[in-house]
């Protein structure tokens, strides 16, 4: 493709036919899923877009098609180095020519990056919001390049409200100012509507079209377990695992809790692997490996594990410990069943285990005086800052507050899922007919004792 003497055009008349062409001779798939058409329609249109879609829907074809039939530089900002090289080197299956830039590159093979991008040779460049952020010289050399649109992926990361804030993102505007501000695609799993105007405002979004295909997974079976001591939990894993079929993941809030499940099972014979920050590069990789092609029966993992990770056939995600939100669970549980077929979702639930978020909420907060005094700050801007700063410690406390409500609802999961995310529409009568509190009535469940511990509305 001549890409030195191309303008920066859209052709926003593409017929349907050709876009569902290129989805079967290069994509290999017949029709789109509920949304992309949507999204890639808006990205052609020239219009800022916010894609709110499902884990495993085919986001990233919202990005490549379009770049397939327009002509200049598409510029992919993710949080997910790990992914980087997959996709780049999907791309580069598709016939196209992707340069990625981040942190994980070899000199000569960031040198060779470069150098492709200044020469305009890149139809995709895929990188991080720090690198985008915080390297001039990448910046200059973008420059260069006729930018057809820019993709921000995980974007809820750019909200503080959100589970998985990078202060990085904070600084993608000025940048993205700085290439001439081109249309921009937000793409995000889980954002609630808060979320979404905080995504809208940071990235300086004009009148967006937002795609929300809704949060819904039928083939996702929500349930909840609830476990009255640490030996109840062990055990209601080790019957899980022997029923289960085929490949899942164990998450545990800590590593310590990593290693000590992984010994236990290790133990009576099943074939489980850790995933944490404290191993190895190798290690990590090797297990990741494993798991990937199905010589483990769960990876058993800390929430480290699982961005960027793309196996399809993931069967079932178990939750030993409640995460620290509603959104963190949606997007860990949601790793399951993304080939369409049914899946498990389960919550180990012991009321004690919200000690432990309540530990990590504490931490993350701790210090804020002394760190915010060290930034040279007037007297009514540090009271600004920590009241922004308990704000935050709020609204963690607030999301695991959900979390628990969600554990212990007797209604629908997918219900309160539901509304948690104001995905649109009423669910007042809603009902999956699939998980546990759908199945089972649950007036027969009998709580596990409270052990003193005050109420989750306490």
């Amino acid at each position: 493709m001549d890409r030195h003497n191309c303008c920066h055009t859209f052709d926003v008349a593409i017929p349907t036919r050709d876009l569902e062409k290129t989805l079967r001779r290069v994509f290999r798939v017949s029709s789109f899923r509920p949304g992309q058409e949507d999204v890639v329609r808006s990205v052609l249109s020239r219009r800022d877009t916010v894609a709110i879609m499902p884990t495993g829907s085919g986001k990233s074809l919202c990005y490549q098609l379009p770049g397939l039939h327009l002509h200049g530089t598409t510029v992919v900002i993710s949080p997910l180095i790990s992914l980087m090289k997959d996709q780049t080197d999907k791309l580069s299956e598709l016939g196209l020519d992707a340069s990625q830039l981040n942190s994980a590159l070899t000199p000569r093979e960031e040198t060779a990056s470069l150098d492709a991008i200044r020469s305009r040779d890149s139809e995709f460049v895929l990188t991080t919001p720090e690198r985008l952020a915080s390297d001039p010289d990448f910046v200059s050399a973008l420059r260069r390049n006729p930018i057809d649109f820019i993709v921000v992926d995980e974007a809820h990361c750019v909200s503080q409200w959100g589970h998985d804030f990078r202060p990085a993102y904070l600084a993608l505007k000025p940048v993205i100012d700085r290439l001439g501000h081109p249309p921009i695609v937000a793409l995000t799993a889980t954002a609630t509507g808060s979320v979404v105007d905080d995504i809208v405002k940071a990235l300086g979004l004009r009148s967006p079209h937002i795609v929300n295909t809704g949060i819904f997974r039928s083939n996702l079976k929500l349930e909840v377990l609830r476990t009255a001591s640490e030996d109840d939990k062990r055990l209601r894993l080790v019957e899980l695992l022997r029923d289960l079929d085929g490949t899942g993941i164990v998450y545990a809030a800590t590593i310590t809790q990593v290693d000590t499940i992984c010994t236990e099972l290790n133990a009576v014979d099943f074939e489980v692997a850790p995933y944490t920050g404290r191993l190895g590069r190798r290690e990590r990789q090797d297990n990741q490996e494993r798991f990937m092609s199905g010589d483990v029966k769960a990876i058993v993992a800390t929430n480290a594990f699982g961005m960027g990770i793309d196996k399809a056939d993931i069967r079932f995600v178990i939750h030993y410990a409640i995460p620290g939100s509603p959104e963190s669970y949606y997007q860990e549980a949601g790793r399951a069943g993304r080939d369409g077929s049914e899946a498990r979702c389960i919550l180990l639930f012991r009321l004690e285990d919200r000690r432990i978020q309540r530990y990590f909420i504490a931490g993350r907060h701790r210090g804020a005086r002394t760190r915010l005094s060290r930034k040279g700050l007037s007297a009514a801007q540090l009271d600004a800052k920590l009241r922004e700063e308990e704000a935050r410690r709020q609204g963690d406390e607030d999301k695991l507050e959900r979390m628990m409500l969600y554990a212990q609802s007797p209604e629908c999961r997918w219900k309160f899922l539901l509304q948690h995310f104001g995905d649109g529409g009423d669910f007042t009568e809603f009902a999956c007919g699939a998980c546990d509190n759908c199945l089972h009535p649950p007036e027969s469940q009998i709580a596990p004792p409270r052990n003193g511990l005050p109420s989750v509305n306490a």
